[in-house]
């Protein structure tokens, strides 16, 4: 199961890779609002930050959840956390709008830059159009 997810988390930051994210962004998918992305991107890393994984876990969307569990969401997150300490403050967010280039399919990304004890996260958090939570990604910086 770790492997699954890793490979979903390796998966995800690769599609950022190749959609040519930029730290300015791009823009959100018609019908998506940065608010409610940024709004759910932040529901999100608060539970990931309070050992909520299964209710993370059960927001992702079917085929995300295939490849996952609430452990192997948890064993990433513990790493990362071990990393850079507590949760702090969030630093600043913004919300982009990317394309998977094998299916076209469309996508709203929170990306959020949080303070911790020893280091900063940015976390992204991705939604399909329909607000479906497709992945996260937490990147120690």
């Amino acid at each position: 199961m770790r492997k699954k997810f890793a490979l979903l988390l390796a998966a995800l930051a690769a599609l950022f890779l190749l959609s040519g994210c930029k730290v300015s962004g791009n823009p959100l998918p018609e019908g998506m609002e940065e608010s409610a992305v940024l709004e759910q991107g932040r529901e999100i890393v608060a539970l990931l930050n309070a050992g909520e994984y299964q209710t993370v876990y059960e927001r992702l969307r079917a085929d995300a959840q295939e490849t996952s569990s609430p452990e192997s969401i948890q064993s990433y997150m513990e790493e990362r956390l071990d990393k850079a300490g507590a949760y702090k403050e969030e630093d600043e967010a913004m919300a982009t709008g990317q394309k998977i280039k094998d299916t076209g399919e469309e996508y709203g990304t929170a990306v959020i830059y949080c303070k911790h004890e020893k280091k900063s996260i940015m976390y992204r958090v991705a939604y399909s159009v329909d607000m479906e939570l497709m992945g996260i990604e937490a990147r120690v910086q």
